[in-house]
């Protein structure tokens, strides 16, 4: 079971399972993205849970047992390294070859962690620099600014040594969650920011957990492989490249 001071609690088979709506949904969207000229707003609206899902499931598990931080952020790295080939393969006619996947937003975080948790305030200066070089390649796809908060908002939140600042993590998390999908757009087109971006971006991840927490009560085990979701993510963009690469060869 996990569990945080919130009182956000799965089991272990509730976890796999927002992993798998999680991953699912990244993947329609990578699909919609790549495959349909113009893309369905609905697929895009269904898409927008992926990333808020990853993000709590990594802030759930990145406070157990901190010594293993470094050794998390290392296999974080290892993995944004071996999909960066890939990912431009899938991307490489709409982002520059300098955009980063969204691995590298955890990886960044996680290292920001792990040096904090050994070094203190100075593995909190160290860590935002690393951070603040990120924040340009990431803004292409993958969140950019608003990405990087939400994490470090959650991991914040989520964190039995840092109570103190629950409520200022809450208020990012929430601020980050906002932001995420397209609020500057807001002015110019509120409905369909608001119907496409935003609300999806809140309401479709709280039904996902709520979903996950109902077909896979107290009691249930795992029943995906570990680490299958860094397989499943460089491998469905793989094949995503590969496709598209036959297409127009």
């Amino acid at each position: 079971m996990i569990s945080s001071p919130l009182s956000v609690r799965l089991s272990p088979g509730a976890v796999d399972m927002v992993k798998l709506l999680a991953l699912f949904a990244m993947m329609v969207d990578h699909a919609n993205t790549l495959f349909l000229a113009p893309s369905w707003p609905a697929l895009f609206a269904f898409g927008r849970m992926a990333f808020p899902l990853f993000a709590l499931i990594w802030a759930l598990n990145i406070n157990r047992q901190p010594e293993r931080l470094q050794a998390r952020a290392n296999r974080l790295w290892i993995w944004s390294l071996i999909t960066q080939p890939v990912f431009w393969l899938a991307f490489r006619d709409i982002y520059s070859w300098y955009a980063l996947n969204i691995l590298f937003v955890f990886a960044g975080v996680t290292q920001l962690l792990a040096w904090a948790w050994r070094y203190q305030e100075r593995g909190v200066a160290a860590g935002t620099l690393l951070l603040c070089l990120l924040v340009w390649p990431l803004n292409f796809a993958s969140y950019g600014p608003q990405g990087i908060m939400l994490t470090l908002s959650l991991a914040t939140l989520f964190s039995p040594q840092l109570g103190q600042w629950r409520a200022w993590s809450l208020a990012l998390a929430g601020a980050a969650l906002l932001m995420l999908n397209g609020m500057y757009r807001i002015a110019e087109q509120p409905l369909d920011t608001l119907t496409y971006y935003v609300l999806p971006t809140v309401l479709f991840p709280v039904a996902g957990l709520y979903l996950a927490a109902r077909l896979k009560p107290d009691d249930s085990p795992r029943f995906m492989p570990r680490q299958f979701f860094y397989y499943a993510y460089a491998g469905h963009l793989l094949v995503y490249g590969v496709i598209l690469w036959l297409r127009t060869a």
